[in-house]
């Protein structure tokens, strides 16, 4: 049995019988009315329970490579918690690194940033770290740790924000990795 809000297709408009017809306003108006209880419910913040951010790896300045070897950005774990004005994130953020095929490199600094956009899509802050992944045997690893607030009451849905993290890279490295990345 299907619901009487769901809408159904039919190629020709003029079939059914003029019951059926003649009832559609009706179950128009009922789903109106069952959408405006709905979103009545939207107005109370009883109940209502905000998502976390999405946080993520910027995937064209997820990868670096120098002349010492490559880094890639390999994951990220991140958590929320609301205060009444801000949400704090807490983020553990991993960096795998290896020495280009016949380098003798024992360690690999990089540098990466961390950005805030709002749902607009406009960078509300961004800021650049530094760490060296040591390199025994020719690859590492480091974990950074991440805190990050975003100024919203706990009455905002700060799941439209989005917490960006990639390497400092230039246009052209940035071109690189996204040649790189078209057939993924």
């Amino acid at each position: 049995m299907t619901s009487p809000c769901t809408m159904t297709t039919q190629p020709d408009h003029n079939i059914g019988s003029p019951a059926r017809k003649a009832a559609r306003p009706w179950r128009m108006a009922a789903c109106a009315g069952l959408a405006m209880l709905a979103l009545s419910g939207c107005a109370e913040n009883e109940g209502f329970k905000a998502g976390c951010p999405n946080v993520g790896i910027l995937r064209d300045a997820g990868t670096l490579r120098t002349d010492q070897g490559v880094a890639v950005l390999s994951g990220i774990f991140a958590n929320c918690a609301y205060d009444d004005t801000h949400v704090n994130i807490a983020a553990n953020l991993d960096i795998s690194g290896r020495v280009n095929e016949g380098g003798s490199a024992t360690s690999l600094p990089v540098t990466y940033f961390v950005a805030v956009v709002d749902p607009n899509r406009n960078i509300i802050t961004k800021k650049d770290f530094s760490t060296t992944i040591l390199l025994n045997g020719g690859t590492g690893m480091v974990q950074e740790t991440l805190e990050q607030t975003i100024p919203v009451p706990k009455t905002v849905d700060a799941r439209w924000y989005e917490v960006l993290v990639g390497f400092q890279i230039t246009p052209e490295q940035a071109d690189a990795n996204r040649a790189a990345n078209e057939g993924r």
